[in-house]
């Protein structure tokens, strides 16, 4: 059998913990299958998108208390999944942890593919989240916009 390795993307969603577990249910079936999680860091505060020169002293301190919280998010939604997928009966070996800085749209699909090509992984696993019509129309949906780019891989989109 050739050996699999799955892409999956975790923030600390429902639809994370779900699309984990299916992951663990099929992923413990055999040896082959190698799991690296990338975290999806939120999207910068509108403070460090929009700012004037004048204010760089207190720009650099809140940046720095963003990254601050960002990073223990992160480290949660990690150690999170990574507990999903052990109990789910996947070796701590075959479990890997890579950080990449996702905002939502085509640039968060650009760079879940690029990590995945990175890491060889064959397959891509996102959760898709229950959006209104209108979030959808303007925000798009990352899941809808890996199936439509993801030329190449296996993309599992699990609701």
């Amino acid at each position: 059998m050739k050996n699999s390795k799955l892409l999956v993307v975790v923030d600390e969603s429902r639809a994370t913990t779900k699309a984990l577990r299916y992951v663990a249910r099929i992923a413990a079936g055999g040896p082959h299958f190698r799991v690296c999680l990338a975290h999806s860091f939120l999207s910068p505060p509108r403070q460090l998108v929009e700012f004037r020169g004048t204010e760089k002293g207190r720009l650099k301190a809140f940046e720095s208390r963003w990254i601050s919280a960002d990073t223990k998010t992160e480290q949660r939604a990690l150690a999170r999944a990574n507990a999903v997928l052990r109990r789910g009966g996947l070796a701590p070996g075959a479990i890997e942890a890579h950080y990449c800085y996702l905002i939502d749209g085509s640039r968060a699909t650009k760079e879940i593919l690029r990590l995945a090509r990175t890491r060889k992984c064959d397959t891509v696993v996102i959760g898709k989240k229950s959006l209104s019509w209108l979030r959808e129309l303007i925000d798009g949906d990352p899941a809808e916009e890996l199936v439509r780019q993801g030329k190449g891989f296996t993309i599992w989109v699990i609701e």
